[in-house]
């Protein structure tokens, strides 16, 4: 089923509220990911998580290309056959 933008950020939103150890609704989906101060290796774990979620590939750079939660989500519903 196809997942929208809304879905997306929120997935995502909750997946770097569990790895920044912050309180979910601190999270702004328009706020750069950088803030949050996740390392590599976690942002490359939230990336294979988000894969098996929506069930496709998702390119490991894209939450540092996109750089915010809202942009990624889009960029996915834009770009992504989910």
């Amino acid at each position: 089923m196809k997942k929208s933008s809304l879905e997306i950020a929120n997935w995502l939103a909750a997946r770097i509220a569990h790895y920044a150890q912050v309180d979910p609704e601190t999270i702004n989906i328009e706020t750069e990911i950088a803030v949050y101060r996740l390392d590599s290796l976690l942002m490359v774990n939230i990336t294979s998580e988000l894969e098996e979620w929506l069930g496709t590939e998702v390119n490991p750079t894209l939450l540092w290309e996109m750089r915010t939660i809202a942009a990624t989500a889009d960029w996915i519903v834009e770009n992504e056959d989910i």
